[in-house]
């Protein structure tokens, strides 16, 4: 065997394909241990609290609040989103004060969620462990207010989100949403963009190339099809979101 010129060759091959299985278990291991990021925790606007213009929408309005499991952090506004990292310590204590904002209730957390007069505000939803989802009605106080009962308090925190890590997201895909409908004023021409006539049953995710020139979040345009007019929004889309 020791003569053979081809043991070196057969010797290397078998080096390359023991590496390249190392390999591979070590990427499924770490795929294993390491689940993409999934959404925890989230905030949504109401029309109440946003206060529409008449060429603006709620379709494209993003989220108030989103945290992910991985700590990462979006905040929108009416037309951006900011995002922001949270530390294991800074998730833990969110953790806590959620648990305890649950467990004042002493029982299942109710669907609706009344902190004042007026109309809904906020849609609120815990997406993981014992998920459920309320409806928060009437104002919230101002921080400087006296203090709120765990739930309510827990609320106006993340209305009112701010950390140190936020900057301007960038997203790379928006969900485009389109209403036959006509506005005053001219029309751009949608060259480019799918089909609008078959865009108004269901929400479209383009890259954010095809909305370049247009303004996003609750901004409309107003496109023109043939002979139809339609509005369009471009709601930002955060990680992960379809």
């Amino acid at each position: 065997m020791s003569g053979n010129p081809l043991s070196p060759l057969i010797r290397s091959w078998v080096r390359g394909v023991a590496f390249a299985g190392l390999v591979l278990l070590s990427a499924a291991a770490i795929e294993a241990q390491d689940p993409p990021p999934a959404p925890w925790l989230r905030l949504d606007p109401l029309p109440a609290e946003i206060g529409l213009t008449l060429r603006e929408s709620f379709d494209g309005v993003p989220p108030r609040l989103v945290v992910l499991t991985d700590g990462s952090v979006f905040v929108g506004g009416r037309r951006e989103l900011l995002r922001g990292s949270l530390d294991k310590v800074e998730m833990q204590s969110l953790a806590t004060r959620l648990d305890l904002a649950v467990k004042s209730f002493h029982r299942a957390p109710p669907q609706t969620l009344v902190v004042g007069d007026g109309p809904a505000v906020f849609r609120f939803s815990v997406l993981l462990g014992s998920p459920f989802q309320m409806v928060v009605m009437g104002n919230l106080p101002a921080p400087a207010s006296p203090a709120l009962p765990p739930m309510p308090d827990f609320i106006r925190r993340l209305a009112g989100f701010r950390h140190p890590s936020l900057r301007p997201f960038d997203p790379e895909q928006f969900a485009m949403i389109v209403r036959e409908r006509t506005l005053p004023g001219g029309c751009r021409i949608a060259r480019g963009l799918p089909p609008l006539s078959q865009s108004t049953s269901s929400e479209t995710v383009v890259s954010e190339m095809l909305t370049r020139g247009f303004p996003t979040g609750a901004d409309m345009s107003q496109v023109c099809e043939g002979s139809k007019r339609f509005t369009v929004v471009f709601r930002p889309l955060i990680l992960g979101e379809r």
